[in-house]
């Protein structure tokens, strides 16, 4: 996957996370309460935004 497409999935992830932590953080999604499973997302968000990142910077040499 491209840099870009991780950076994109990143935020998506980030901001799915966040909305879900914070605005439905008490409801119940299957077995899921919104608010674990927010700040899941929030993390993994995080993750790929690192990951883009460091391949962004490994693709454009200075």
């Amino acid at each position: 996957m491209s840099a870009n497409a991780h950076l994109v999935l990143g935020l998506a992830l980030v901001a799915a996370g966040a909305v879900l932590a914070l605005a439905f953080g008490d409801a119940e999604l299957g077995w899921f309460q919104g608010r674990p499973l927010g700040v899941v997302l929030v993390v993994v968000g995080l993750l790929d935004l690192l990951d883009g990142w460091r391949k962004r910077r490994v693709e454009t040499p200075d």
